[in-house]
């Protein structure tokens, strides 16, 4: 007989092709206080946490030191409408005792990563599907005075074999790529996911290709390495990249239904005249394809972006990720509640997830992994209330062929795609309608930014960028009238582009977001023809 509990539990909703596992949503957390935790007590506790979400969240860690954004985990908390439970968060044993019951024993390994044939590695893998605890030698007395007991030495295991032979138990949606030295990171989703847990900095090895190829369509690889290879060979493999190198607490927020479905911004109309003759600049952030970044120092007002004093001063758009509307709902409904009047939202890399989309596999699948993304990201990114735009990175050289089925993406294909690739930019700022397979304009822009502030890839100054600003191109009916400005959030922040904005010659320029930008784009140097059809002012 169900208890009345288990029959009212509420369950968060996840969309057709969802990667990401469901369980229940608590009522009530306990805290660990992992602040002042070592490498390998982390690593336990983020275990418990992966565990016990399989069940019900009911357990969560908070660090109030760490530099790289967790030290926010307890405001993100705060947002959940949940009792926190602070009683016993700096009693380890008591903890585990508490939660005993969800642990079937304990997986040892040492913390030495490739010293040690990945045993921690293996362990992280092995802990959601066996349900037992990630231990050390210096943390076994920890599980042991809870009552557990060791259910596999990892030592002895290496990856290969643990794949071998727990291969059909592991997430047929989620893949864990994690340096060893960040496994006190993201390991708690891994946990509850089931996922495999390796390292491999390219993802070209033979265990990283099978299990990739294992993995269902569009799935998901957490974690990160080096971006490009990492990213590319996800993407041959049909699958996306979650930058998720430095987050904790993911299977808590995913598990919160979220407060309201957010209703998309409606189009947005072009407030200018052909007439006008101003060069139309549109500034955009990069990377906010990464969780690391969105759950991290993004919201601090010790850091120049959305926390910063500054927003609402000029308009920005902000490259997000669509997908957490599933991850974490509350800090989405939280961040549309915040958004200031010249606040864009769009997609980042490349949709719902980082991927290349000419590198998607071409053995006859090719289309069809490209459609299916295509759709997941069109109902993520309306499910997310964001304007329907998406930042695209590719590898080679841009070509309309790798967005024909973008172009058919249901509940209705992207306003605009802002394309960067890896290798050469090639199209500068340039702006067109894409074509479809037929070779007809369609209704989607593809333009990319023109410049870029970044100390790394960045091709202007913020003095040289208002010099080129006051002498460009002001006739709005031409492509080469209409600037987007890649921002590399790494590198320059909201006070910079104000102060950009502050310089420029408001007789010659106007700042727009990027919803105003492509109407303009589209009325006056994209516009339809008076039969109907689209036509290009170049």
């Amino acid at each position: 007989m169900l208890h009345l509990s288990a029959c009212l539990a509420t369950v968060a909703p996840r969309l057709p092709d969802s990667p990401f596992p469901v369980s229940q949503q608590p009522t009530d957390i306990t805290l660990w206080n992992i602040t002042t935790s070592n490498f390998d007590e982390r690593v336990l506790a983020l275990s418990a946490v992966g565990i016990v979400a399989q069940r019900r969240p009911d357990l969560a860690t908070v660090d109030a030191a760490d530099s790289r954004g967790a030290a926010l985990g307890a405001w993100h908390l705060s947002l959940l409408p949940a009792k926190l439970d602070t009683s016993i968060a700096l009693e380890p044993e008591a903890l585990l005792r508490r939660f005993a019951s969800d642990f079937r024993g304990y997986i040892l390994c040492e913390s030495g990563g490739q010293r040690s044939n990945n045993s921690m590695h293996v362990a992280v893998g092995l802990a959601g599907v066996l349900a037992a605890l990630v231990v050390t030698p210096s943390t076994v007395a920890l599980a042991e005075a809870a009552g557990l007991k060791m259910v596999v030495d990892a030592r002895t295991l290496s990856l290969e074999e643990s794949f071998m032979q727990h291969g059909a138990n592991f997430s047929k949606t989620l893949l864990f790529n994690q340096q060893h030295a960040n496994l006190v990171y993201t390991t708690d989703f891994a946990v509850y996911a089931k996922a495999f847990a390796l390292y491999d900095a390219t993802l070209t090895g033979p265990l990283s290709h099978r299990a990739l190829a294992r993995l269902s369509p569009i799935s998901m690889v957490l974690g990160w390495a080096s971006e490009v290879e990492f990213v590319t060979s996800a993407s041959r493999h049909g699958h996306q990249v979650l930058c998720s190198d430095f987050t904790t607490n993911v299977p808590v927020y995913s598990n919160f239904a979220p407060p309201r479905v957010p209703l998309p911004p409606p189009p947005h109309e072009c407030s200018t005249s052909s007439t006008d003759e101003k060069h139309t600049v549109a500034f955009m952030f990069t990377d906010g394809d990464s969780i690391t970044w969105d759950l991290g120092n993004f919201i601090s007002p010790a850091f120049d972006w959305w926390g910063s004093a500054a927003r609402g001063k000029a308009p920005i758009t902000w490259t997000f990720q669509p997908m957490l509307q599933e991850l974490h709902p509350y800090f989405l409904h939280w961040i549309h509640k915040t958004k200031a009047e010249d606040d864009v939202l769009i997609a980042g890399p490349s949709g719902a997830g980082y991927t290349y989309l000419d590198q998607y596999p071409s053995a006859g699948n090719e289309r069809a992994a490209r459609a299916r993304f295509a759709n997941w990201s069109a109902v993520s990114i309306a499910q997310a209330g964001f304007t329907n735009m998406v930042n695209q990175i590719q590898v080679g050289l841009y070509s309309d062929s790798v967005e024909y089925e973008t172009l058919d993406a249901q509940p209705a294909p992207p306003a605009a795609v802002f394309v960067d690739e890896e290798v050469q930019l090639s199209i500068k700022g340039a702006a067109w309608r894409v074509r479809d397979a037929k070779g007809r304009p369609t209704d989607t822009v593809v333009t990319s930014r023109r410049h870029c502030l970044s100390n790394t890839f960045g091709d202007v100054t913020p003095d040289s960028l208002v010099e080129i600003l006051n002498h460009a191109p002001a006739d709005p009916t031409s492509t080469s009238s209409y600037s987007v400005v890649g921002v590399e959030v790494w590198s320059y922040g909201v006070n910079d582009i104000v102060a950009v904005v502050a310089r420029l010659n408001a007789s010659r320029v106007r700042v727009v977001g990027t919803d105003e930008y492509v109407a303009c784009l589209k009325q006056h140097a994209l516009p339809i023809s008076a039969k109907g059809r689209p036509t290009e002012n170049k």
